[in-house]
């Protein structure tokens, strides 16, 4: 019984796979960067949304109207 194969498979970190979603809004983040006069409010954006994982609207509304508060 050979059990080497499957130590170093388990070994290995698993692959890290962005969901749709997350593909979706990145994609549209970069577009949106593009724009003129966009590409600050989509780094925030991106930011909250993407790499906080928050949706709440006072975070949105912060990221959307930094000056705002």
């Amino acid at each position: 019984m050979d059990t080497t194969e499957d130590q170093d498979e388990t070994a290995q970190p698993p692959a890290t796979v962005k969901s749709v979603s997350a593909t979706i809004l990145d994609e549209f983040f970069d577009t949106l960067e593009q724009e003129e006069g966009f590409g600050e409010i989509a780094s925030r954006l991106r930011k909250v949304v993407l790499k906080d994982g928050v949706f709440a609207d006072p975070s949105l509304r912060a990221a959307l109207f930094p000056d705002a508060s």
